[in-house]
């Protein structure tokens, strides 16, 4: 059956003259069949089977090294990383915690809290790493795990890390007496101090606090409570030992937690959860599996048949530990739960509107209440005219939030496809009023001479927010462009742009779609109605019928902007295109002198003069949401054989991705498939996960 009339619910028509071959959607990306999806039997995977997807291991040299990666969960603003397996000297560590609370991302430490075995009589450290042999090293979804072994003594120790919370890590030591003859007590120290001079360390009755200044943040180490604990600290270093008596094969079991609060009033709440994750760590390094291997078995239990094996596995585990560590929980003006675009770079600590569209609707295959908070994260920015900011921040100290311009309006796909997933129309009915009033601040800001087709543009009257609300900043279809002062007092580029109106198109039949679900018919038919009329619209001013493409179109001349990019196949994403059209679009999209490079899709036709397929940004290299975009399209209109190969090209030839445990990249060299921009990348992860699940 024919992709679009497969899955779309046909309309009638209203009158002859608008009876083009529409549909309504329930979604536009391509959906399997229900049996594709379907296991003779279920197949349970766990955490343990996933180690070192992605590299997590390095000892940061500086405050500012960005050369080690780490991992997070939970939302929480910190994280850490594994040392190398052949730093034995560090072995029963963690590096880090990487701060992102402190100037865009510096590590507090190195290794805030290094772990030695005392002599229990004389109190002296036991040079137990000089003859350590790391069995194991691995870096799971949700956990970091080491093992290793000791002959002088003979001891096995196993320490890992996870999250509580999003304020809290805990670290299990685990050791065990191997000499069938040796009775051995065992007493351990953690110490450790500070990469920044300005942080300090005090003594507290139950553990060291970790002094910020000229911040209310609040740090704390505590270990589980036992007979005979001491602390230390001066300004610049701190020491807790523990004591405990082991036998013969005896396991002893010590725990100790760093918690990064925001303010003395969180420490309060938290330091109750602290107090019982050390006393009872086992329940929740049990919870931690449980947790975990449930996200991990519902993800992969969706992955379309051609990527159900252990290789694509992996790469949408990869996906998966992308999304997680760049989640950030409530915190400041953030408040809901969101994704960064990346945590690496140190200009993305924040949400943006695009990214935030897009990484929800990844998310929501695995956990509908965080896909939900990501979208009513940059609600919580909308203006009382119906505008979202661009970009939005936990404070103010660095950058202030981007109100300039905003960014192209796929909230209604984002909303409507989380619901597929949770089938929660009481989130329908809370975000309907505000995309209908971010739906129509575009028509009455951004449609200069109001003849219903829309522009990007900027509050600021600047040219170059003008560029950045399509998203596709420095483009080369913007290199001639002008900013023009509307009546309503916006400003616009002096051009239409069809993958704004494209995605406007799309955003009225998901309106449609969610009226729909709860109940009002009415205004459902309505926005049908709009749909149709503004799809004949697009079709008959965009569409080139000589050179068979969709161009955007200057104001003043009414003469197409003669470029190939992205935005001509964005008509077949959002169904907008006719079945004419889109032959014609196919043939340059599968021109290899244009598209169809090493990795397919550049973000500029190879044969322009200003490709720049090396760190050209929009200018030539490969962006994974247009990829997504041009594949999901080919689908919709039924050439499946073309997605499936480009689907299995991507996958295959990306830097980082098949058997590699590279990070996934912001955008990668279409001739080469090598990484370029920021690392872990959540809108690249997203829509990797995407394409494997769609």
């Amino acid at each position: 059956m024919h992709r679009k009339t497969a899955f779309y619910h046909s309309i009638p028509s209203v009158n002859t003259s608008l009876a083009i071959c529409l549909v309504l959607l329930c979604c536009f990306c391509h959906k399997p069949n229900p049996e594709d999806s379907l296991k003779d039997t279920f197949t349970s995977f766990t955490q343990m089977d996933f180690p070192d997807v992605l590299h997590l291991k390095g000892l940061p040299d500086s405050v500012t090294d960005r050369s080690v990666h780490i991992f997070s969960d939970k939302g929480a603003w910190f994280g850490y990383a594994l040392p190398e397996p052949e730093q034995t000297e560090l072995a029963g560590s963690f590096s880090g915690p990487f701060l992102l609370t402190q100037n865009n991302g510096l590590w507090l430490s190195p290794m805030l809290s290094r772990l030695e075995l005392l002599h229990p009589e004389t109190g002296l450290p036991i040079p137990f790493h000089q003859n350590a042999t790391i069995i194991s090293n691995h870096a799971y979804p949700g956990k970091l795990v080491q093992v290793f072994e000791t002959s002088t003594p003979s001891l096995s120790i196993k320490t890992e890390l996870i999250f509580i919370s999003k304020s809290s890590a805990l670290t299990r030591v685990m050791i065990s007496n191997t000499d069938e003859t040796l009775t051995l007590p065992v007493s351990v120290r953690w110490s450790g101090e500070a990469f920044l001079e300005e942080v300090t360390f005090s003594e507290q009755t139950s553990g060291i606090r970790i002094n910020f200044p000229d911040s209310e943040q609040v740090g704390m180490i505590k270990v589980n409570a036992m007979d005979g604990s001491s602390f230390s600290a001066n300004e610049n270093a701190y020491s807790i030992t523990a004591h405990s008596e082991q036998s013969e094969k005896e396991v002893v079991q010590f725990t100790i937690a760093h918690s990064i609060c925001f303010s003395e009033n969180e420490w309060q709440k938290e330091s109750s959860i602290v107090d019982n994750a050390l006393n009872e760590a086992g329940k929740f390094f049990f919870q931690n599996t449980l947790e975990w291997d449930d996200k991990i078995s519902t993800l992969l239990s969706q992955i379309a048949s051609p990527y159900d094996s252990s290789t694509y596995h992996q790469i949408a585990i990869k996906c998966l530990q992308t999304l997680n560590t760049n989640w950030r929980s409530p915190a400041g003006f953030l408040h809901h739960d969101g994704l960064f675009p990346s945590y690496h770079y140190k200009w993305f600590n924040g949400f943006w509107a695009w990214d935030s569209w897009k990484q929800a609707v990844a998310i929501a295959y695995y956990d509908t209440q965080l896909a939900q908070n990501q979208i009513r994260a940059m609600f919580d920015f909308q203006d009382r005219w119906g505008m979202i900011a661009d970009c939005v921040y936990r404070d103010t100290l660095i950058e202030n939030h981007n109100w300039r311009n905003t960014k192209p309006p796929l909230s209604a796909w984002a909303t409507w496809r989380v619901y597929e997933q949770s089938q929660d129309t009481a989130f329908l009915s809370e975000l309907l009023p505000k995309i209908e009033a971010y739906h129509q601040w575009w028509y009455q800001f951004r449609d200069i001479d109001q003849n219903g087709l829309c522009e990007y543009g900027s509050t600021d009257g600047t040219l170059i927010a003008a560029k950045w609300e399509s998203g596709m900043d420095n483009a080369v279809r913007f290199d001639s462009s002008e900013i023009l002062q509307a009546p309503s007092g916006g400003y616009s580029l002096n051009q239409e742009s069809i993958d704004l109106n494209a995605y406007l198109f799309a955003e009225k039949l998901y309106l449609s779609n969610i009226c729909r679900e709860l109940g009002m018919t009415k205004k459902s038919k309505r926005y049908t109605l709009d749909s149709r009329i503004l799809q004949q619209r697009i079709q008959q001013t965009f569409f080139d019928e000589e050179k068979k493409w969709f161009f955007d179109l200057n104001l003043n001349t009414r003469k197409p902007i003669l470029t190939y990019g992205p935005e001509g196949w964005i008509p077949l994403w959002t169904l907008v295109a006719s079945e004419d059209q889109v032959a014609g679009i196919r043939n340059h999209m599968l021109d290899s002198n244009k598209f169809v490079t090493y990795i397919p899709f550049p973000t500029l036709a190879a044969n322009h003069p200003k490709f720049k397929p090396d760190n050209g940004y929009w200018r030539g290299p490969i962006w994974l949401d247009q990829v997504f975009f041009a594949i999901e399209g080919l689908r919709n209109y039924g050439y499946d054989e073309d997605a499936d190969l480009f689907t299995y090209q991507l996958l295959n030839r990306l830097e980082g991705l098949k058997n590699d445990r590279g990070p996934i990249r912001e955008n990668y060299h279409p001739l080469t498939g090598a990484g370029l921009e920021s690392y872990h990348f959540s809108w690249s992860a997203a829509h990797i996960l995407m394409l494997m699940l769609e």
